[in-house]
Protein backbone atom coordinates (compact mmCIF):
# COMPACT_ATOMS: atom_id res chain seq x y z
CA UNK A 1 0.00 0.00 0.00
CA UNK A 2 0.89 3.67 -0.37
CA UNK A 3 1.40 5.77 2.78
CA UNK A 4 -0.05 9.25 3.04
CA UNK A 5 0.08 12.01 5.77
CA UNK A 6 -3.53 13.89 6.60
CA UNK A 7 -3.73 16.88 7.85
CA UNK A 8 -6.92 18.32 9.09
CA UNK A 9 -8.00 21.58 10.08
CA UNK A 10 -11.21 23.10 10.81
CA UNK A 11 -13.82 25.50 12.46
CA UNK A 12 -17.35 23.93 14.44
CA UNK A 13 -19.72 25.67 16.42
CA UNK A 14 -20.83 24.55 19.56
CA UNK A 15 -23.45 25.96 21.66
CA UNK A 16 -24.52 25.16 25.13
CA UNK A 17 -21.51 22.47 25.40
CA UNK A 18 -19.86 21.34 28.32
CA UNK A 19 -17.84 18.92 26.38
CA UNK A 20 -14.60 18.77 28.69
CA UNK A 21 -14.73 19.02 32.66
CA UNK A 22 -12.02 19.94 35.08
CA UNK A 23 -12.31 19.78 39.47
CA UNK A 24 -15.47 20.16 41.01
CA UNK A 25 -14.92 22.66 43.68
CA UNK A 26 -17.74 21.62 45.93
CA UNK A 27 -21.05 21.50 44.13
CA UNK A 28 -19.85 23.97 41.35
CA UNK A 29 -17.97 22.09 38.20
CA UNK A 30 -15.79 23.79 36.33
CA UNK A 31 -15.48 23.89 32.33
CA UNK A 32 -11.46 23.58 31.15
CA UNK A 33 -10.22 26.66 30.67
CA UNK A 34 -6.74 28.05 28.68
CA UNK A 35 -4.88 30.91 28.68
CA UNK A 36 -4.94 32.59 25.17
CA UNK A 37 -2.51 35.51 23.62
CA UNK A 38 -4.38 38.06 21.76
CA UNK A 39 -2.37 41.14 19.41
CA UNK A 40 -4.70 44.07 20.46
CA UNK A 41 -5.28 46.87 17.88
CA UNK A 42 -2.57 48.87 19.76
CA UNK A 43 0.16 46.50 18.85
CA UNK A 44 0.29 45.48 22.48
CA UNK A 45 -0.78 41.73 23.77
CA UNK A 46 -3.64 41.16 25.82
CA UNK A 47 -4.56 36.81 27.70
CA UNK A 48 -7.66 36.08 28.01
CA UNK A 49 -8.95 32.76 29.52
CA UNK A 50 -11.14 30.98 27.61
CA UNK A 51 -12.97 27.54 27.77
CA UNK A 52 -10.98 24.66 25.61
CA UNK A 53 -11.50 21.10 25.15
CA UNK A 54 -8.21 19.20 25.21
CA UNK A 55 -6.40 16.83 22.92
CA UNK A 56 -6.57 14.14 25.41
CA UNK A 57 -10.27 14.53 25.19
CA UNK A 58 -9.80 14.28 21.36
CA UNK A 59 -7.63 11.76 21.52
CA UNK A 60 -9.53 9.44 23.56
CA UNK A 61 -12.59 9.81 21.53
CA UNK A 62 -11.17 8.93 18.11
CA UNK A 63 -9.46 5.48 19.80
CA UNK A 64 -12.66 4.43 21.00
CA UNK A 65 -13.88 4.76 17.20
CA UNK A 66 -11.20 3.07 16.42
CA UNK A 67 -11.53 0.27 18.73
CA UNK A 68 -15.17 -0.60 17.70
CA UNK A 69 -14.13 -0.12 14.20
CA UNK A 70 -11.21 -2.33 14.53
CA UNK A 71 -13.47 -5.28 16.54
CA UNK A 72 -16.04 -4.71 13.65
CA UNK A 73 -13.72 -5.99 11.02
CA UNK A 74 -12.02 -8.83 13.28
CA UNK A 75 -8.72 -7.14 13.93
CA UNK A 76 -6.77 -7.37 17.12
CA UNK A 77 -7.82 -4.59 19.79
CA UNK A 78 -6.28 -6.14 23.72
CA UNK A 79 -9.08 -6.67 26.31
CA UNK A 80 -8.55 -2.99 28.44
CA UNK A 81 -8.75 -1.15 24.69
CA UNK A 82 -11.57 -3.31 23.33
CA UNK A 83 -13.60 -1.69 26.35
CA UNK A 84 -12.46 2.26 25.63
CA UNK A 85 -9.77 1.90 28.59
CA UNK A 86 -6.77 3.09 27.18
CA UNK A 87 -4.35 1.97 29.94
CA UNK A 88 -1.72 1.24 27.06
CA UNK A 89 0.88 -1.50 28.54
CA UNK A 90 1.96 0.52 30.94
CA UNK A 91 3.42 -2.00 32.88
CA UNK A 92 3.50 -5.61 33.40
CA UNK A 93 0.73 -6.14 35.59
CA UNK A 94 -1.93 -4.35 32.51
CA UNK A 95 -0.05 -5.98 30.12
CA UNK A 96 -0.85 -8.98 31.31
CA UNK A 97 -4.02 -8.23 31.58
CA UNK A 98 -4.25 -6.74 28.54
CA UNK A 99 -3.01 -9.50 26.25
CA UNK A 100 -3.12 -12.59 28.95
CA UNK A 101 0.42 -12.98 28.60
CA UNK A 102 3.66 -12.70 30.71
CA UNK A 103 6.13 -10.12 29.30
CA UNK A 104 8.61 -10.70 27.08
CA UNK A 105 10.75 -7.30 27.21
CA UNK A 106 12.75 -7.90 24.25
CA UNK A 107 9.83 -7.93 21.95
CA UNK A 108 7.31 -5.50 23.88
CA UNK A 109 6.54 -3.48 20.87
CA UNK A 110 6.25 -6.21 18.36
CA UNK A 111 3.87 -8.04 20.69
CA UNK A 112 1.81 -4.94 21.20
CA UNK A 113 1.50 -4.27 17.40
CA UNK A 114 0.84 -7.58 16.95
CA UNK A 115 -2.26 -7.60 18.83
CA UNK A 116 -3.80 -4.61 19.54
CA UNK A 117 -4.51 -2.01 16.67
CA UNK A 118 -5.21 1.31 18.93
CA UNK A 119 -1.86 0.70 20.67
CA UNK A 120 -0.23 0.51 17.45
CA UNK A 121 -2.27 3.31 15.72
CA UNK A 122 -2.36 5.37 19.31
CA UNK A 123 1.28 4.81 21.15
CA UNK A 124 2.07 3.59 24.42
CA UNK A 125 4.69 3.50 27.33
CA UNK A 126 5.92 0.49 29.08
CA UNK A 127 7.14 1.71 31.90
CA UNK A 128 8.87 -0.91 33.65
CA UNK A 129 13.11 -2.42 34.04
CA UNK A 130 13.19 -1.68 30.11
CA UNK A 131 10.95 1.15 28.99
CA UNK A 132 9.53 0.77 25.76
CA UNK A 133 8.27 3.80 24.06
CA UNK A 134 5.85 3.90 20.98
CA UNK A 135 4.73 7.37 19.55
CA UNK A 136 1.21 7.75 17.99
CA UNK A 137 1.05 7.83 14.71
CA UNK A 138 -1.96 10.58 15.03
CA UNK A 139 -1.92 14.31 16.59
CA UNK A 140 -4.20 16.49 17.70
CA UNK A 141 -4.53 19.67 20.11
CA UNK A 142 -6.60 21.46 22.07
CA UNK A 143 -9.60 23.28 20.43
CA UNK A 144 -9.90 26.56 21.55
CA UNK A 145 -11.97 29.56 20.70
CA UNK A 146 -11.71 30.93 16.98
CA UNK A 147 -9.88 34.38 16.70
CA UNK A 148 -13.16 35.92 15.89
CA UNK A 149 -15.03 34.58 18.85
CA UNK A 150 -12.61 35.12 21.45
CA UNK A 151 -13.58 38.14 23.09
CA UNK A 152 -17.16 37.67 23.07
CA UNK A 153 -17.15 33.90 24.48
CA UNK A 154 -19.14 33.68 27.94
CA UNK A 155 -18.37 30.50 30.36
CA UNK A 156 -21.99 30.60 32.60
CA UNK A 157 -22.72 28.81 35.37
CA UNK A 158 -26.27 26.37 35.03
CA UNK A 159 -27.91 25.99 38.46
CA UNK A 160 -29.35 22.39 38.96
CA UNK A 161 -31.28 20.62 41.42
CA UNK A 162 -31.89 17.25 42.50
CA UNK A 163 -35.65 16.60 43.93
CA UNK A 164 -36.38 14.24 46.81
CA UNK A 165 -38.99 15.77 48.70
CA UNK A 166 -41.69 13.75 50.05
CA UNK A 167 -40.17 10.43 50.03
CA UNK A 168 -38.85 9.17 53.18
CA UNK A 169 -34.92 9.75 52.20
CA UNK A 170 -34.84 13.63 52.61
CA UNK A 171 -36.90 15.46 55.00
CA UNK A 172 -35.78 18.94 53.86
CA UNK A 173 -33.84 20.62 51.49
CA UNK A 174 -32.77 19.26 47.87
CA UNK A 175 -29.25 19.09 45.98
CA UNK A 176 -28.07 22.56 43.98
CA UNK A 177 -25.57 22.00 41.89
CA UNK A 178 -24.07 24.14 39.35
CA UNK A 179 -22.35 23.02 36.14
CA UNK A 180 -20.00 25.90 33.65
CA UNK A 181 -21.11 25.83 30.60
CA UNK A 182 -20.33 27.41 27.19
CA UNK A 183 -20.82 28.34 23.80
CA UNK A 184 -17.93 29.01 20.98
CA UNK A 185 -17.16 28.75 17.84
CA UNK A 186 -13.92 26.21 18.17
CA UNK A 187 -11.03 25.39 16.43
CA UNK A 188 -10.11 21.34 15.25
CA UNK A 189 -6.91 19.64 14.14
CA UNK A 190 -5.89 16.47 13.39
CA UNK A 191 -3.25 15.01 11.62
CA UNK A 192 -2.31 11.19 10.52
CA UNK A 193 0.43 9.75 9.50
CA UNK A 194 0.33 5.95 8.03
CA UNK A 195 4.01 5.33 7.67
CA UNK A 196 5.02 3.70 10.68
CA UNK A 197 1.42 1.80 11.19
CA UNK A 198 2.47 -2.12 11.56
CA UNK A 199 6.01 -1.19 12.04
CA UNK A 200 8.51 -1.41 14.59
CA UNK A 201 9.89 2.32 15.51
CA UNK A 202 11.80 1.79 19.02
CA UNK A 203 14.47 -0.75 18.68
CA UNK A 204 17.38 1.11 16.48
CA UNK A 205 18.56 -1.90 15.02
CA UNK A 206 14.70 -3.25 13.88
CA UNK A 207 13.04 0.13 13.09
CA UNK A 208 10.86 0.60 10.07
CA UNK A 209 10.72 -3.41 9.74
CA UNK A 210 7.23 -4.19 9.66
CA UNK A 211 5.36 -7.21 11.54
CA UNK A 212 1.87 -7.10 10.46
CA UNK A 213 2.36 -8.05 6.64
CA UNK A 214 -0.27 -7.38 4.08
CA UNK A 215 -3.06 -6.54 7.33
CA UNK A 216 -1.48 -2.96 7.62
CA UNK A 217 -3.73 -1.40 4.70
CA UNK A 218 -6.86 -3.07 6.64
CA UNK A 219 -4.94 -1.22 9.80
CA UNK A 220 -5.17 1.90 7.72
CA UNK A 221 -8.67 1.81 6.06
CA UNK A 222 -9.86 1.02 10.02
CA UNK A 223 -8.40 4.27 11.33
CA UNK A 224 -10.14 6.33 7.88
CA UNK A 225 -13.46 4.77 9.05
CA UNK A 226 -12.91 5.73 12.54
CA UNK A 227 -11.86 9.40 11.22
CA UNK A 228 -15.11 10.07 9.02
CA UNK A 229 -17.39 8.29 11.96
CA UNK A 230 -15.77 10.20 14.92
CA UNK A 231 -15.89 13.54 12.46
CA UNK A 232 -19.48 13.21 11.62
CA UNK A 233 -20.79 12.24 14.83
CA UNK A 234 -18.41 14.34 17.02
CA UNK A 235 -17.06 11.67 18.85
CA UNK A 236 -14.85 13.93 21.20
CA UNK A 237 -15.71 15.07 24.67
CA UNK A 238 -18.01 13.68 27.76
CA UNK A 239 -20.94 14.91 29.82
CA UNK A 240 -22.87 14.57 26.86
CA UNK A 241 -26.08 13.15 28.75
CA UNK A 242 -27.39 16.00 29.62
CA UNK A 243 -25.30 18.65 27.77
CA UNK A 244 -25.64 17.30 24.37
CA UNK A 245 -24.44 20.49 22.28
CA UNK A 246 -25.80 21.71 19.28
CA UNK A 247 -23.17 21.49 16.95
CA UNK A 248 -22.40 22.44 13.34
CA UNK A 249 -19.31 22.61 11.25
CA UNK A 250 -18.21 25.84 9.64
CA UNK A 251 -15.18 25.18 7.61
CA UNK A 252 -13.26 22.22 7.06
CA UNK A 253 -9.89 21.77 4.83
CA UNK A 254 -8.56 17.98 4.21
CA UNK A 255 -4.41 17.80 2.71
CA UNK A 256 -3.76 14.34 1.83
CA UNK A 257 0.29 14.11 0.65
CA UNK A 258 2.65 11.70 0.57
CA UNK A 259 5.12 13.33 3.15
CA UNK A 260 3.93 15.65 5.94
CA UNK A 261 2.08 18.74 4.99
CA UNK A 262 -0.24 20.88 7.87
CA UNK A 263 -2.65 22.48 7.28
CA UNK A 264 -2.43 26.46 8.28
CA UNK A 265 -4.40 26.98 11.30
CA UNK A 266 -8.36 27.36 11.39
CA UNK A 267 -7.71 30.39 14.36
CA UNK A 268 -8.32 32.98 12.02
CA UNK A 269 -11.28 32.66 9.30
CA UNK A 270 -8.06 32.96 6.00
CA UNK A 271 -6.69 29.70 6.51
CA UNK A 272 -8.31 28.27 3.73
CA UNK A 273 -6.94 30.71 1.73
CA UNK A 274 -4.24 30.45 3.23
CA UNK A 275 -4.02 26.85 2.48
CA UNK A 276 -4.11 27.41 -0.85
CA UNK A 277 -1.45 29.80 -0.98
CA UNK A 278 0.93 26.89 0.24
CA UNK A 279 -0.21 24.64 -1.74
CA UNK A 280 0.92 27.06 -4.94
CA UNK A 281 4.30 26.94 -3.44
CA UNK A 282 4.74 23.69 -1.80
CA UNK A 283 3.57 20.45 -2.37
CA UNK A 284 4.11 17.03 -1.84
CA UNK A 285 2.02 15.59 -4.26
CA UNK A 286 -1.04 17.05 -2.43
CA UNK A 287 -4.38 17.16 -2.78
CA UNK A 288 -6.41 19.90 -1.07
CA UNK A 289 -10.57 19.34 -0.41
CA UNK A 290 -12.34 22.55 1.18
CA UNK A 291 -15.58 22.16 2.89
CA UNK A 292 -17.20 25.65 3.50
CA UNK A 293 -20.70 25.73 4.99
CA UNK A 294 -23.28 26.97 2.54
CA UNK A 295 -20.83 24.88 -0.07
CA UNK A 296 -23.03 22.19 -2.29
CA UNK A 297 -22.32 19.51 -0.34
CA UNK A 298 -23.39 18.38 3.00
CA UNK A 299 -20.54 18.14 5.68
CA UNK A 300 -21.41 14.35 6.08
CA UNK A 301 -20.85 13.87 1.82
CA UNK A 302 -17.67 16.03 2.54
CA UNK A 303 -16.19 14.01 4.99
CA UNK A 304 -17.14 10.80 2.97
CA UNK A 305 -16.29 11.85 -0.04
CA UNK A 306 -12.63 12.43 1.41
CA UNK A 307 -11.96 9.34 2.91
CA UNK A 308 -13.19 7.25 -0.03
CA UNK A 309 -10.85 9.37 -2.42
CA UNK A 310 -8.13 8.33 0.20
CA UNK A 311 -8.88 4.75 0.40
CA UNK A 312 -8.04 5.03 -3.43
CA UNK A 313 -4.71 6.43 -2.99
CA UNK A 314 -3.40 4.14 -0.36
CA UNK A 315 -3.83 1.40 -3.01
Amino acid sequence: MKDVFISIRGRVLLNAEALNMTESVGNYVKHRRVPMMLKEEDGSYAVYFVPAISGESIAHGLQVAIAEKAKENNLPVCKLCGKGIFLKSSNKKIFQESFGQNVDEDKVEETVIKNCVVEDIGGFLYAEETNVKRTSNFYTGYMVPTYEGLKNVVIEPQLHSRYALGTKFVKEGQMIYYVEVSSSPYTFSLDIDTRFIGKLTFDVERAGQLVVGDAKQKRVEVLLDATQSFLIENGYGAKKTRFLPLSEWESMVVAVSDKVWTVPSPFTKDYIEKAKKKLSKISNNTDLHVYERDGEKSFEEFVADVIESVKKRIK
